[in-house]
């Protein structure tokens, strides 16, 4: 049985991507997976991301500090490793990647321990194992009160996930440069456009780390409440309240991409922008599910 240590990093979606991967390379080959919560946040000083996976119900243990990547010297050991693995055969590599799957999920040999790395950034990577990854990424921590409002208005309405993306820098530093692909406002109207037409009386919940932009710029004739409350370390609560809603309007981010594929309506609709046309965005080609409705931007 070999060990592997997904070593987790940057914000919520792609810790979820990260997991599920994870989850799914170690039930298929009945190996042990451990979560290295700690070396992908020690030095985050430009997102100040951290670990939220324990607001979920995953039974994966975290990896003891032993078999981290701990400082002094633990970012060269890592970086070490992973060129090392480079020119290494599979059997004998220290670090696993996406380039290795399928000759992983096809029973190939690994080392005693391996670390798994990367973003994995397509449900081709746990579609195996699909129902679990849904059941084990359900929340568990309780909600704060103003998000129990909002889940009790989504029950009572033809709710629609709105998600914009407006992050420019670290720490959401507006006047930084744009490190992340932006989708125009007219992304938006196109897809609110669509929606409409199949989907009766909606009611919009609009979620965005730059909320004033979205605002300013809302002229649709539906009722609309705007979801701005969750921050830094409870921002998973807004993962549980999209899954709340019936149908999505998804950004260019992997955390409304999470919302979206958790919901559980199974007649839901999900609009999202092309992540392979101008607007680039995401690390895998078919990061976006075929059954998705994709709009180029």
């Amino acid at each position: 049985m070999t060990r592997i240590i997904a070593r987790l990093h940057d914000g919520l979606g792609n810790q979820l991507f990260i997991y599920a991967a994870a989850r799914a390379i170690a039930e298929t080959r009945g190996d042990e997976l451990l979560l290295d919560t700690y070396s992908g946040f020690a030095r985050d000083r430009k997102y100040g991301a951290t670990s939220q996976l324990e607001h979920f119900a995953i039974k994966a243990p975290i990896a003891p500090m032993s078999l981290c990547y701990p400082p002094p010297f633990g970012r060269q050991i890592r970086d070490l490793q992973v060129s090392i693995s480079r020119q290494l055969p599979l059997r004998h590599r220290f670090v696993i990647r996406e380039a290795d799957f399928d000759a992983i999920m096809a029973g190939a040999p690994l080392r005693a321990t391996v670390r798994l790395e990367g973003y994995w950034q397509s449900e081709r990577y746990f579609a195996s194992v699909a129902d679990k990854i849904k059941d084990e990424l359900q929340i568990v921590s309780p909600l704060f009160e103003h998000s129990r409002e909002i889940a009790a208005l989504m029950a009572g309405s033809n709710a629609v996930c709105l998600h914009a993306r407006q992050m420019l820098g670290a720490h959401h530093d507006f006047s930084a440069p744009s490190t992340t692909p932006q989708s125009p406002f007219s992304y938006y109207e196109e897809a609110v456009a669509r929606l409409v037409q199949r989907v009766p009386n909606p009611t919009f919940f609009c979620f965005s780390d730059n909320m004033a932009w979205l605002r300013e710029r809302w002229s649709f004739p539906y009722p609309v409440h705007f979801v701005d409350h969750n921050r830094g370390e409870r921002s998973y609560e807004d993962v549980a309240l999209m899954c709340l809603c019936r149908h999505f309007i998804i950004g260019t981010s992997t955390f409304s991409w999470w919302g979206a594929w958790l919901a559980r309506n199974p007649d839901k609709i999900v609009i999202a922008p092309d992540n392979r046309g101008r607007v680039r965005w995401g690390s895998e080609d078919d990061l976006l599910p075929k059954r998705w409705d994709v709009l180029k931007v």
